[in-house]
């Protein structure tokens, strides 16, 4: 047995000591008050006067309470055969189209409530005491899902977080511009709280689809903070989208066969261009709450509804030169990460178990113990039980 806190325990021995110093004193400051304000002998009639041995018991049981107590800090265990953990020698990065035509319905009913995101909205109008109108936002879950966005947060947070999980994961976000929601980190929790709070529609500055910039972005990312002694992955999930000259993709392809990335493309949506539900957008998109005021349900420019269709093309080209993958996703079963970036190192180490919460449940009997051995219970009048 050894303890993962061990420093505590040079704590052992004076607390221990203390705990059964204070019971002494308590036992003396008892005495000396019923010599002060009582006559013994009318006390003794009503109050059974108690052994020094039973307080002596008493000082022993709350020293050996005081004692568990820092023993279980100390948390103490046992070693338990072996296990096998990840070594986190995957470094992924994923980057994500967050513009408008990603709030195309083309995974209508595919998508699990989970990967909804939770969005701002305006409740009816509330007035102060004063009359004053309460303008307040609150927070509702948008139960219709299906935008190309929301597969995506589902295969992050039900596929790609938890298959990696103990490797370096990190995600770009993009618009008009490139913006880095969570760099390279081990930390799933909060890279599921990116994506469940930060991924939404618009969430990146700018309007458009800057994907050059994003990508570049990753790379950039990479260069920082992964080891060349890692395995790369770029993910990008996009319906092709792209307002950045085809010069530049064709450059981050190149750069990425250089610095071994291995570059993964997902392909959202249909190529049949789909209608984009201003309902969708983000709560404080100007053009959707203009569209909304005056009755429209789909995005419109000029008068003329917008549709937004798959650009397989330049997906499939971009896949082609940078020497990676291409996934028209469909339904969330169309892509397994796992088998393209290839399983995640492991590492067999010895096992352990702690033992704390039973030193925890000997401390409680222990004070159980210190204070039922200097109670007393006479049997008073209508049959309750009286303590003395």
């Amino acid at each position: 047995m050894f303890f993962l806190n061990q420093e505590l325990l040079f704590y052992a021995p004076v607390v221990a000591i203390l705990a059964g110093v204070l019971v002494f004193a308590n036992w003396r400051r008892r005495k000396a008050m019923q010599a002060q304000f009582g006559d013994w002998d009318l006390i003794s009639q009503t109050s059974k006067p108690l052994s020094p041995a039973r307080y002596l018991a008493r000082a022993a049981f709350a020293a050996l309470t005081a004692g568990l107590l820092i023993v279980a800090l100390a948390r103490p265990v046992i070693p338990n055969g072996t296990k096998t953990i990840a070594e986190g020698t995957v470094d992924v990065i994923t980057v994500a189209d967050v513009s408008r035509s990603m709030a195309a319905l083309d995974y209508d009913g595919k998508v699990p409530p989970s990967a909804v995101a939770k969005r701002l909205i305006e409740p009816t109008r509330e007035f102060d005491n004063f009359g004053r109108p309460i303008a307040r936002k609150e927070e509702k879950e948008d139960k219709d899902a299906g935008t190309r966005l929301e597969m995506v947060r589902h295969i992050l947070l039900d596929k790609l977080i938890a298959q990696l999980d103990g490797n370096y994961l990190g995600l770009v976000s993009y618009a008009g511009e490139a913006f880095p929601q969570a760099f390279l980190t081990k930390d799933a929790s909060a890279l599921r709280w990116v994506v469940d709070r930060g991924l939404t529609i618009s969430s990146a500055p700018g309007e458009g689809s800057g994907m050059g910039k994003a990508l570049e972005l990753a790379l950039a990312m990479f260069d920082a903070d992964s080891p060349a002694t890692h395995e790369r992955v770029l993910i990008l999930f996009s319906d092709g989208g792209n307002d950045d000259k085809q010069e530049k993709l064709v450059d981050f392809a190149q750069k990425a066969r250089e610095r071994g990335v291995k570059v993964i493309v997902v392909a959202m949506g249909n190529v049949m261009p789909s209608k984009i539900p201003v309902s969708k957008l983000a709560a404080d998109d100007a053009t959707a709450i203009a569209l909304k005021d005056n009755g429209k349900r789909w995005l419109e420019t000029d008068g003329q509804i917008e549709k937004s269709g798959m650009n397989a093309a330049l997906l499939q080209n971009l896949a082609n030169i940078s020497g990676g993958e291409f996934i028209h996703l469909q339904n969330d079963t169309d892509v397994d990460l796992l088998k393209y970036v290839g399983k995640k190192s492991t590492a067999t180490v010895g096992g352990t178990v702690e033992l704390f919460p039973w030193a925890l449940i000997a401390a409680f009997i222990s004070l159980a113990l210190s204070i039922a051995v200097t109670n007393q219970w006479r049997l008073g009048s209508f049959g309750r039980r009286n303590k003395t």
